[in-house]
């Protein structure tokens, strides 16, 4: 290896160097879904960071979504099932099906399970 005055020539594998901090995008994260049911509305803040300070040289085509649309369950537009639909211990529900007294309202409701299972 050639040397000069007992150090090397060769060049020397890194040297320090300084760059202004790369611009970035930063989000905080989705609000909750403007609506309970259907398609509703979520945002987020979405900023440019050069460092620690707030820049504007970010890629703009890059830049995150700040809204975005959101369905946290579909609106049931139909009344919810009669869960409470029990056949009373007291009726002969099984007779009342028999003889079709599911027409009346007083066996209807008396017998609604059966009634309704019958109905489908």
């Amino acid at each position: 290896k050639p040397y000069i005055n007992g150090k090397s020539l060769r060049p020397v594998d890194s040297a320090a160097c300084f760059e202004r901090p790369c611009s970035k995008w930063f989000t905080t994260s989705w609000s909750q879904c403007s609506k309970t049911c259907g398609i509703g509305v979520r945002v987020r803040e979405v900023k440019c960071y050069q460092g620690e300070e707030l820049g504007h040289s970010c890629d703009s085509t890059l830049r995150p979504e700040a809204r975005q649309s959101c369905e946290v369950q579909p609106c049931t537009t139909e009344p919810p099932a009669e869960d409470a639909c029990q056949d009373k211990a007291t009726a002969n529900c099984a007779l009342v099906l028999r003889v079709k007294l599911c027409t009346h309202w007083y066996y209807r409701k008396a017998c609604c399970l059966s009634c309704r299972n019958k109905s489908q």
